[in-house]
């Protein structure tokens, strides 16, 4: 499908999906960037990449599919960096949370021979670099693609199948529309979960360590928390208008509850218990 791929960030996602291309024969040669060399001399030890390079200006001749896969508010500047070394037709795509801005800005940035889709493939890990790739991380999994009526059909139409044969599901969405779902089912529980766990070590209970007590439901509540936290940074600054929006009715709900539990509201409680509980059994 592609003579020379490049992915901008061998990590979890960016590694992923180096190594899915390979195992599916999508791209003759894999080229991977970024600026820690320990983590591509592994990759490239582990075979997700077959070499690496450092420097913007010193991309490979012969690019035909750029990936960026790097924390979102980098995505576009790493783009114009690459830009002057890239040749008519070079299809850039990226794996973003967070799609309204940096489709937005990618149309401002690119000329009409530089294609670009965006994409979120929805998979992943609390883990993160070249040791957490895996072949199979889209294997049945998500992939929504963001294009708009500037967006160039036949490589619309290559993303996707690109995407179906590393094993996704792909949607294709309205960039914002996308935006304002991960803001509450992603990226919403991304914070309640960094804010849990600090509000736990921020609690003194009679000088008690309170971390050795903590068993399967704090664990399973807080897993995500050990995610890298310059991608949810960016994340919450670029999305900050629905991750906002979901914030506030969350509190909303929270001050409902210190209500019901301050008043005694027993029957109030275990009605919103029960609630979650049937919505929770819906949530395949």
């Amino acid at each position: 499908m592609f003579h020379r791929m490049v992915v901008v960030g061998v990590g979890l996602v960016g590694g992923s999906l180096a190594l899915a291309a390979r195992r599916r024969g999508l791209a003759k040669e894999i080229i991977g960037y970024g600026r820690g060399e320990k983590n591509l001399r592994l990759a490239q030890s582990k075979g997700i990449i077959d070499r690496y390079f450092s420097h913007e200006e010193k991309i490979p001749k012969g690019a035909d599919l750029l990936i960026l896969a790097t924390p979102v508010q980098a995505t576009v500047s790493l783009a114009a960096s690459f830009l002057p070394s890239l040749e008519p037709g070079c299809l850039i795509s990226d794996v973003g949370s967070v799609k309204a801005r940096i489709v937005q800005e990618m149309e401002r940035l690119l000329p009409s021979h530089i294609p670009f889709v965006g994409a979120h493939p929805i998979a992943g890990s609390e883990q993160w670099g070249a040791q957490a790739a895996v072949p199979d991380l889209f294997s049945g999994r998500r992939c929504i693609l963001t294009p708009t009526r500037n967006t160039d059909a036949d490589a619309l139409k290559k993303m996707m199948g690109f995407w179906r044969q590393v094993g996704a599901k792909v949607e294709v969405m309205d960039a914002n529309l996308h935006d304002r779902i991960l803001g509450v089912v992603s990226h919403l529980p991304h914070v309640l979960a960094y804010a849990l766990v600090n509000t736990l070590s921020q609690t003194d209970v009679d000088s008690v360590d309170l971390k050795n007590y903590c068993s399967g439901g704090f664990k399973d509540f807080t897993r995500i928390a050990s995610s890298r936290p310059e991608i949810w940074r960016d994340i919450c600054l670029v999305n900050r208008r629905a991750i906002g929006r979901s914030l506030g009715h969350y509190i909303k709900r929270l001050e409902l509850l210190r209500r019901w539990i301050r008043d005694g509201e027993g029957d109030l409680l275990e009605r919103e218990f029960a609630q979650a509980n049937e919505v929770r059994r819906q949530i395949s």
